[in-house]
């Protein structure tokens, strides 16, 4: 997507203000045009990322509907779809006109459709050649989808469990929700979803409680269908699968999907860019053995602004440039003359505010106002919301696309 770069423009060098993104393909970050803090892609981490996990699908015999949510990029999605996604996940109704308004053809709304402009806008998109999936966990919920309309939808009993998201809490709530939705003419019951990462965090990696969820999902799963409460026409779908725990979704729902002629469903979003934090540690791939690992693809640039004590230096970026929910940004790099050397595994940020960042160094290491650092972020989601316009850049430091997100 091509746009024009203004004064507010992140990073934009001053010289292409007016101009189209276009105009930055080519010029390289270390050229000293561009104003710091400066957030990057780098294009070879991006497609090792698609190829890899386009890999581990064809492998498991999985279809992937990543979370567009990630980044909202249009040309991101679209490589997505390129390396075989099935469809493209979203979070709210927003999210889906905007990407079926990029050509988007089938979508799943990883949510329930409740508010009723969002309904009317779901049955009338599907009447246009949307194919449309949401979840449902309520008779409240099944029962505002009951009416009139020209065009139908897919719907998936979610199932939840304590301490979890949405979702009914019970079989027995599933079997019943399934067995409603055959009443309802626009709707078509093709099975069930969940997600299992909500009980994964940066102070929680459990395990044992996401597969016990996960054969709960199956459990339910293989009572609808052998009650018969999908239609024949339809594909049974099963969907699961965050960015940590994919690997538990293949080994516990693989099994049951392909016993039953199904579609498993994969919802993983962060893999496209990974990360240098939380998804690093806890990344299925991180000792697959037939498959390599992600690479973090984000990077912030940043300049030091200050060192008021021996052991903080100030940096010029903050909450509202990067990522900070599911941990800090991490130091990798020094910048000198486009060179990279790695820094002290020493140094950490222990704070950030809006706009600065705190780092802790030895006293005596060398770090001077003025010098670039480059660092990796954690959790690829609240970074890209951020930024308008990302850059792709080649392992030299040049502009070969640029990223614009819709959030």
């Amino acid at each position: 997507m091509t746009a024009s770069l203004r004064f507010s423009t992140k990073a934009v060098p001053a010289d292409l203000i007016g101009c189209s993104t276009d105009t930055l393909i080519g010029r390289n970050i270390f050229d000293g045009s561009f104003p710091s803090p400066l957030v990057v892609a780098r294009a070879t981490a991006i497609e090792h990322n698609l190829a890899t996990m386009s890999a581990f699908c064809r492998l498991h015999r999985a279809q992937l509907a990543p979370h567009g949510k990630t980044t909202m990029s249009s040309e991101l999605i679209a490589r997505q779809l390129v390396h075989g996604a099935w469809g493209i996940t979203v979070a709210n109704v927003v999210q889906a006109r905007t990407l079926f308004q990029h050509g988007v053809s089938r979508i799943m709304l990883a949510n329930q459709l409740i508010n009723e402009s969002a309904i009317e806008w779901a049955f009338e998109s599907a009447a246009r050649g949307l194919e449309f999936y949401c979840f449902v966990d309520s008779r409240e919920g099944l029962e505002r989808l009951n009416r009139d309309r020209t065009g139908s939808i897919s719907v998936l009993v979610e199932i939840g469990a304590d301490g979890g998201r949405s979702g009914v809490r019970s079989l027995d709530e599933a079997v019943a929700l399934a067995d409603e939705a055959t009443a309802i003419a626009p709707v078509r019951c093709v099975g069930v979803a969940g997600y299992e990462g909500v009980f994964i965090s940066p102070h929680n990696d459990d395990r044992g409680t996401v597969r016990e969820y996960l054969r709960a999902l199956v459990s339910a799963f293989e009572r609808i269908v052998g009650l018969g409460l999908i239609e024949a026409d339809n594909t049974p779908v099963l969907t699961a699968g965050g960015s940590a725990c994919f690997d538990d979704v293949v080994d516990i729902c693989g099994p049951a999907a392909r016993h039953h002629g199904a579609e498993l469903v994969l919802r993983s979003g962060c893999y496209i860019t990974h990360d240098s934090g939380f998804y690093d540690r806890v990344s299925p791939l991180r000792n697959h053995g037939k498959l390599p690992s992600f690479r973090p693809a984000l990077e912030v640039i940043a300049q030091v602004t200050s060192r008021p004590e021996s052991v903080l230096a100030l940096l010029d970026f903050g909450k509202r440039d990067v990522s900070f929910d599911e941990g800090m940004p991490v130091p990798l790099w020094r910048l000198h003359q486009r060179q990279r050397t790695a820094v002290p595994n020493s140094w950490r940020l222990s704070k950030l505010m809006d706009q600065h960042a705190f780092l802790e160094v030895g006293a005596t290491d060398d770090l001077a106002v003025g010098d670039f650092l480059i660092f990796g972020i954690s959790h690829p989601c609240t970074t890209f919301d951020k930024w308008t316009h990302i850059p792709e850049v080649a392992d030299d430091g040049t502009i070969v696309a640029v990223i614009a997100t819709e959030f």
